[in-house]
This record gives structure tokens, C-alpha cells and sequence, in this order.
């Protein structure tokens, strides 16, 4: 009896930890820094979302939670289990669930949270959980060894959408305000600036020109040509 109850525990751990494999994806982009993917049903449709973290020696900084509230627990277990390091600050590149939306979560666990003033304000004009601490439109922070540097090139997705500059990996996280090279269209843009957005996306360009890698929000994160992909979409929805 004892060796069948074994025998159900380590059945049942074995599917739960497959089912959080299949939903939850880290690949190395450099040797400190990671991408971490996380899936959610959106209208139906099953979409893949993008954030980042990064290995310093005083701790993990996660840039963005899951979009899934039921992988927080599960995505700061993989990062101990894998790198035997705790997650230390959290920062959100705008206020939307798939950026923001564990905010709750790791302020619960005490974990320093981070977000722009803007987003702060508007996550509290939401209802919603707040970050712990704020910074300006340019940030620059120190972690252990590791520099990072928070900018706020222009509206785009959001009004409050800021990118990630890892100046020592020379990768720039685009967030939402990136497309996609597989993207087909620009997603959800009921609160996107499409003026301002094209004149982000150049700014970005220009400052950014020596990036090895740009990680978009959603989709595929390889290869090269988001940023001129994001001007496409966004020359093709204009002239729709």
C-alpha cells in the first residue's frame, strides 16, 4: 500500500511538473541574462509572452511577471532550482496583467518591486497593486556587478511603455512596444498611440543601432528585424 501512494505522489509530480514545463520556457540569451516565456488564452487564441531576468551576484532581477498569475510560485522555484539564486527586485515595463500583474504577489513575499511613475499612478488609478518603489522616465541601476538602464523612448503600446538596456550584454528589451518578427498584426492597441508609436520605434532604432539582441513582448524572440517588422505593421494598419 505504502509503495502505490509512493508511487501516485511521484506520478502526479511528475505530470504537474510537465504541465509547468509545457507553460513556462527559459532560454539563455547571454551568460547572465535570460528570456522566460509564459502562454495565456487571450480571446480565445493562445499567445506567447516574452520577459526577461538577470543573474547578478546579489540576487535575480526579474523584468516583468508572468502573465499567468498561477506561475509566479512555479517560475521563481525553476530560477532557484536552476541558478540556486533568489529573486530580488521585480521591475514592469508598462501597467497591462502580462507586465504588471504579479505586482500582489511578490510585494507579498516582500520582494522589492519597481515601476515607472507613470505606471505606478496608473496601476493605482486601476485598482490595482502597486510597485513598491518608482523611478523617472531614466533610470539607471547597479546590482551587484550589473548595470541596467530603464528609458522611456515614446509612446507606442501603451502611453507608459518603457524598454530595458542591458549595456553589458548589449540587449535591449523592447517589451510590447516591439513586434515580433512572426507578429502579423500589432495586437491589442485600444490603448496605443499609432501617431507616436512610428517615431518610437525610429528613436529606438537610432539609439540602440549596436543591440546584439531586441526581445519583443510576444512571439518568437530570435532572429533579427523586430523594430523594422514593428514599422511594417504599423505602415500596414495605417493604410487599412
Amino acid at each position: 500500500m505504502l509503495q502505490k501512494s509512493l508511487l501516485l505522489v511521484l506520478l502526479i509530480f511528475t505530470c504537474n511538473l510537465k504541465a509547468q514545463n509545457r507553460s513556462l520556457q527559459i532560454e539563455k540569451i547571454t551568460e547572465n541574462l535570460y528570456t522566460y516565456t509564459t502562454y495565456q488564452t487571450f480571446n480565445g487564441t493562445l499567445y506567447s509572452c516574452n520577459a526577461l531576468y538577470l543573474l547578478t551576484q546579489d540576487g535575480v532581477v526579474l523584468f516583468d511577471t508572468p502573465w499567468d498569475k498561477q506561475l509566479n510560485q512555479p517560475l521563481l522555484d525553476s530560477i532557484q532550482q536552476k541558478h540556486q539564486l533568489a529573486v530580488v527586485k521585480v521591475f514592469a515595463t508598462h501597467w497591462h496583467e502580462d507586465r504588471a500583474g504579479g505586482f500582489e504577489f511578490f510585494n507579498r513575499l516582500g520582494i522589492a518591486t519597481y515601476a515607472s511613475q507613470k505606471t505606478n499612478q496608473k496601476l493605482a488609478d486601476e485598482g490595482l497593486a502597486t510597485a513598491m518603489h518608482t523611478f523617472d522616465d531614466e533610470a539607471v541601476f547597479t546590482v551587484g556587478k550589473d548595470v541596467f538602464e530603464l528609458l522611456f523612448v515614446g509612446e507606442g503600446h501603451t502611453f507608459d511603455n518603457i524598454v530595458v538596456w542591458f549595456p553589458q550584454q548589449s540587449v535591449l528589451d523592447g517589451g510590447c512596444l516591439v513586434k515580433s518578427i512572426a507578429a502579423t498584426d500589432l495586437g491589442y492597441i485600444a490603448e496605443a498611440n499609432l501617431q507616436a508609436w512610428p517615431t518610437t520605434i525610429i528613436n529606438i532604432q537610432k539609439r540602440f543601432e549596436n543591440a546584439k539582441f531586441i526581445i519583443p513582448g510576444h512571439d518568437n524572440w530570435k532572429g533579427q528585424g523586430h523594430l523594422e517588422h514593428t514599422l511594417k505593421l504599423l505602415k500596414e494598419h495605417k493604410r487599412d
